[in-house]
């Protein structure tokens, strides 16, 4: 289970609650700023992790290597692809410090300083938090 984040400090996080089908147009870069005017910074994992792929794939419906040729477009008209990130505890200090950001973790590894605002199964993206993770 992977958990869609933002960070737990009110002047950082952009918002307390997303909907889903906003996640796909941050992260193809589509949707640039908050509600509020903050522009947004999103934060993906490298491309061979397996959160990445997971999220890429139900989110963006297609890898990572698929997407080349999008951000290479994209580029060209000054649209830069979201950071990408090297752990998730890179991923946890970025959110948690930056503001605008969103990123995402394993539910598992979430603390204090990020809050969870959306949840991603194997098959599709939830606003409900799940009953029960298996944490080991």
């Amino acid at each position: 289970m992977i958990a869609v984040i933002v960070s737990s400090s009110a002047d950082i996080a952009p918002v307390s609650n997303l909907a889903a089908s906003e996640l796909r147009l941050i992260y193809w870069r589509k949707k640039e700023f908050w509600q509020g005017g903050q522009r947004m910074q999103p934060a993906n994992l490298h491309a061979e992790h397996p959160l990445r792929l997971l999220f890429s794939k139900v989110v963006l419906n297609n890898l990572p290597k698929e997407q080349t040729d999008y951000w290479n477009e994209r580029y060209f008209h000054g649209v830069r692809p979201p950071r990408s990130l090297q752990s998730e505890e890179a991923m946890l200090r970025y959110v948690a410090d930056t503001k605008g950001s969103i990123g995402y973790v394993d539910a598992c590894h979430t603390d204090k300083r990020v809050q969870s605002i959306l949840w991603i199964s194997k098959d599709h993206i939830s606003t409900e938090a799940p009953e029960h993770l298996n944490c080991k």
